[in-house]
Order: structure tokens, then sequence, then C-alpha cells
């Protein structure tokens, strides 16, 4: 396995070069993904629904790394390298607490140091409550294990796949589905990988109890934050692409004309209630006369402001800088456009 100290060389000498590529990548997809025809807009109820789910997620992640919920390592309790004598470890351990049954089981399992070793390696679960493993068999505690490694994986990828779903959280969520099924996936990969490449032997020559490598209690924390991470960016895509902000995805055209469909529906709903409310008007007598006097009144008042010398001479100097007659034909031509469906040839009329 590789040690924390290899992992932060690597990251101090390639981080340097790495981060402002990673920056100027993410810009470049950024400004490729923004699509001017797409106004930034707020976030949409259903994913703000998403979005706090995925906080809430990711600080139980964080939470679950507290040593507070961390299976008991007596070994760092009471303080014990790892070559004590059992009967010193457990009753340094009966001085703080009341051993429990399983504390027996434990007793019984860790006489040896390779069982010792394992109880670094899967932690005093397998050790204590496991009936079938034995320490001539190392394999049979990582399959003894193995369910309680994958749980918190299987959860977090429930979690990722209703959030992603278009059930809950529409359109916007369901584009970001098959990345973070992939991220919560890997999650799952690196941790069995990192459980199986790791060698429980390591421990052997850790002469105090600095030096042991508590390999299951740093992977707890590793998985915590790790899901966190996920959960963060996720959210954050998420928010991005729905707001319009980046990874704005064109809508497909049975999106738009499904959307055009429906600005047609009601457009048309617009007009029909217009023509209703058009003919009330012409029907009552009291409004109908309302409506001429209005007329009557702006024709008066439109000609006497067209008469004020301000007026004719910004009219006439308007007038010298366009041409009146395209002007013209581009009226008849929009006049005839909209007349055109309203006139019906004899036949139709027939018809």
């Amino acid at each position: 396995m590789v040690s924390w100290g290899t992992v932060k060389t690597i990251l101090f000498t390639l981080g340097p070069i790495a981060l402002p590529k990673l920056i100027s990548y993410y810009r470049s997809i950024r400004r490729k993904s923004h699509s001017p025809d797409a106004p930034i807009r707020p976030t949409p109820q259903h994913v703000t629904r998403a979005l706090n789910i995925l906080f809430v997620t990711a600080i139980i992640a964080l939470i679950s790394t507290l040593p507070y919920f961390a299976p008991e390592n007596i070994f760092a309790v009471t303080q014990s390298r790892l070559q004590i004598p059992t009967d010193v470890l457990f009753t340094r351990l009966a001085a703080l607490r009341p051993l429990a049954p399983r504390d027996e089981a434990l007793k019984t399992k860790l006489a040896s140091l390779d069982a010792r070793l394992l109880y670094f390696t899967y932690g005093p679960g397998p050790l204590a409550d496991c009936l079938f493993c034995n320490s001539d068999d190392p394999n049979s505690y990582f399959y003894y294990a193995f369910p309680s490694i994958m749980i918190p994986h299987l959860l977090h990828l429930f979690v990722l796949g209703l959030i992603t779903s278009s059930l809950f959280s529409g359109r916007e969520g369901n584009i970001w589905r098959t990345q973070a099924t992939i991220a919560g996936a890997a999650l799952a990969v690196i941790e069995m990988y990192l459980v199986t490449s790791f060698d429980y032997k390591s421990n052997t020559r850790a002469l105090r109890l600095s030096d042991i490598n508590a390999f299951h209690w740093r992977l707890r924390i590793y998985r915590g934050i790790g899901m966190a991470i996920v959960d963060a960016l996720l959210a954050w895509g998420l928010y991005l692409s729905s707001t319009n902000r980046a990874f704005v995805t064109p809508p497909t055209p049975a999106e738009r004309l499904d959307a055009s469909t429906r600005l047609l529906e009601s457009t048309n709903r617009k007009l029909h209630a217009l023509g209703i409310t058009r003919n009330v008007f012409m029907r009552d007598d009291g409004l109908r006369a309302a409506t001429e006097k209005y007329w009557t009144t702006e024709g008066k008042v439109m000609s006497e402001v067209f008469e004020e010398r301000e007026v004719v001479d910004s009219v006439q100097s308007a007038l010298t800088r366009l041409d009146v007659n395209q002007i013209t034909d581009e009226a008849g031509k929009y006049a005839d456009s909209v007349v055109a469906g309203l006139q019906a040839t004899p036949v139709e009329a027939i018809g």
C-alpha cells in the first residue's frame, strides 16, 4: 500500500503543475458549456431539495470520521504496544471499563501475533464475531468484513441514484446520473483495492504504539472524506448546471418541440380571451361608447401633437434620413403576411 508520506510527496511535487492546468481546464469547460441563449436563473425548487439532501449526507459522512463513531481500538485506549501480553492488555482494559462478552471472545483471538496484525487491518468486529475465520487463512477475515465494507458504499450509491433520478430532481439532476454513479462506484472499488493490497504484516516490526499503522481506522476516515467530497462535487455541478452558470446542456429536439407547442397553446388561449373581451365591448352599449370616445379623443390629441412646430421639424428631419419607399414596401409585405391566412380562396370558402 502507498504510504501517506509518498502521497504527500506526490501532491507537493505535482500539485503546483497540475493545479493551474485543472483550473484552466475547468474555465474552458465552463466557457464552452455556457450558452448565451440560457440566462442565469434561480435554483429550481426540486434542485434545492436535492442540494439540501447532499449537504446532509456530506455532513453525515464527515461526522462518521470522528473517533466517537469508530470501533474501539483497545491498543490505543490502553496505550499498549503490539507485543504486550494478552492478560496485561485486558487487565488494563478492565481498569478502564467493565469487560463485555465480546471482549472475552476477542481475548482468545489476540493470543497470536498474526491475529493482532489482522486486528489492525479489519478491526475488532471480524476477530470477535467471525466463527469460521482463523489466522492461518487471512482471507477469511476479508470475506467476513466484505459486507460491512460495502454497506456504506451501497447506501451512498442509493442516495446518489435518488438525487440524480428524474423523478426527484428532474432533468437537471438526471444529466449527472452517470458521473455520480461512476464516482460512487469508484470509491467502493478503491477501498476494495486498498484492503486487498494492504500487507497486514507490515506492522510486525512496530515496537511502539505510534509506529503501528491502524489501517482499519484510517480507512474509515478516508472513506468518509471521499464520500463527502463526491457529494460536494455533485452538489456544485448540480447547482451550476441548474442555474445555467455552467455545464448547460441544450434541449433535445423533442423538448424544443414540446416547449414550442406549449407556447403556441398559451398564445392561442390569450388570443381567444382577447376575442371574447372585444366581443363583450362591442355588444355592450356603454363600453362601446367609452371605446369610441377614447379613440376620438386620442385622434384629437395626436393631431394636435403633430401640428406642433418641434414635432413637424423632427418628422421632416427623420424622413430625410430614411428610405420611405423601402419602409412602405416592408410595411406592405408585413400586412400581406398577416392577412394571408385570413383570406380564403373561393374553393376553400365553398368547402
